[in-house]
């Protein structure tokens, strides 16, 4: 198997289906919860066990001890009981009596005969606690090639009062461990069969938010073709309208020159509206499908912006405005000429179109090794809202004056996407009322850098 086209294909489906991520996260968390409330579960159980082990031998040990004192001078009887005790508790590995001599804990007697006389190593605290305390047992646990022991001591007291020696057992939960052990591996198995279950639920449900997403998607594209559809007809209506109104205007014989030659100028303006719309649409489709061409080569942006702030001054003189230039010369960037001279007609055009009273101006400068443009006006301006979405496709804001002008929406929208392909940056300051700023940077052209 190709362990590198498996990552790959792994990577692919987390990033066409990020809901993978939910699942994972979701999965992951039912895991550590699993595992950490196992663990909790696993302490409680152990911790209940050793505590219901030790209150069973002990109460054991509480009936056996004056037992023993009784039978004390009967060893066999004693031992036959012993033997008896430790058949009846399976946990039980050793059932002994011990006594103190001059080297120490030695066993007197026991449930396996064997151990009579053997001596007693570790257990001296232990001993030593049930001989200071004669009326209570005392547990502690011990472990031994890993598996738990439970040690407890209780004194045989005579009728005297005096101490004949000392009842020890040892005891294993092993048997208790390995069914907790296996029931633990059960319930893992059983978490590792719903955690595959819920994966295949969760991989259905990523699949089922897609296809929502996806409908969402188509439904807002439906929306925006019927918009897109609205505002192009009537968009296109009005030159058409214009160019068949002044054609049969030219019909007449009658007309006079001055008149004719304002027709024919009429025409052509509402040709060139047609041919800005027919190149907006081209463009959209363009760049949606990845075939927008760029060629870039180093622009003079000083010579650029100067010839076509020439033509514009015109447009913006028939409004009764003014269009002031602030070129800082000798720099130059690196674009396609063509999108570059786009760029700048459609902020021209947007600035001047939304610009009722005083002047459009665009200045050029360097910050940061960065070529700024910036076209700024005395026009309308925009809401904190409206700057949002300014660059959205087909949107137009919804003022009265906004909407009286003629507009497809798609031209700040193409503006940016063409920045951005270029490899520069586009922002918009404003306030409505007061005027906008659309600011543009370009990374530097190399040689620009050097003179720099």
């Amino acid at each position: 198997m190709d362990v590198r086209a498996l990552l790959r294909n792994g990577i692919r489906q987390f990033r066409d289906y990020p809901q993978l991520w939910f699942t994972i996260a979701v999965a992951v968390s039912i895991v550590a919860s699993f595992a950490f409330m196992s663990s909790k579960f696993l302490s409680i159980a152990r911790d209940a066990q050793d505590q219901l082990t030790s209150v069973r031998i002990g109460a054991l040990q509480d009936a056996f001890s004056p037992l023993a004192a009784e039978l004390w001078d009967q060893p066999d009887v004693l031992r036959s009981y012993m033997q008896r005790m430790q058949t009846l508790n399976e946990t039980i590995v050793d059932f002994d009596i011990v006594g103190e001599n001059a080297s120490g804990w030695a066993v007197l007697l026991s449930s396996v005969p064997a151990h009579e006389g053997a001596t007693v190593f570790r257990q001296d605290l232990l001993l030593n606690l049930a001989r200071a305390d004669t009326q209570h047992s005392f547990t502690v646990e011990n472990s031994q090639n890993g598996t738990r022991y439970f040690y407890t001591a209780r004194a045989v007291v005579s009728r005297a009062g005096v101490l004949d020696g000392i009842v020890l057992t040892r005891q294993t939960l092993s048997a208790a461990d390995q069914q907790i052990s296996s029931s633990m591996q059960s319930a893992m198995v059983m978490l590792v069969v719903i955690l595959l279950f819920l994966l295949m639920l969760f991989f259905r449900h990523a699949r089922i938010i897609d296809y929502t997403v996806l409908y969402r998607k188509l439904h807002d594209v439906d929306a925006l073709k019927d918009e897109f559809i609205a505002m192009a007809s009537h968009e296109l209506r009005a030159p058409l309208t214009a160019i068949r109104g002044y054609a049969e205007m030219l019909k007449d014989a009658t007309v006079d020159t001055p008149t004719r030659a304002l027709s024919i100028e009429r025409i052509d303006i509402s040709a060139q509206q047609l041919d800005a719309l027919i190149g907006d649409m081209l463009d959209v489709s363009r760049i949606e499908q990845g075939r927008m061409k760029m060629e870039p080569v180093d622009v003079d942006t000083s010579a650029a912006l100067s010839e076509l702030s020439d033509i514009w001054e015109m447009r913006a003189k028939q409004k009764g405005l003014t269009l002031t230039r602030e070129l800082t010369a000798g720099l130059s960037i690196t674009v396609d000429p063509n999108r570059f001279r786009q760029v700048v007609i459609n902020l021209l055009s947007n600035s001047i179109k939304y610009t009722n009273q005083g002047g459009i101006t665009v200045h050029t400068s360097v910050q940061e090794k960065a070529f700024v443009l910036r076209v700024s006006d005395t026009g309308i301006g925009m809401t904190e809202a409206e700057r949002g979405q300014l660059f959205g496709k087909f949107y137009r804001a919804a003022g009265s004056d906004v909407r009286k002008e003629s507009g497809t929406g798609l031209g700040l929208w193409i503006t940016k996407q063409l920045i951005e392909r270029m490899g520069g940056t586009i922002s918009v300051e404003s306030i409505k009322g007061v005027g906008s700023h659309f600011i543009v940077t370009f990374p530097l052209s190399v040689a620009a850098q050097k003179n720099g």
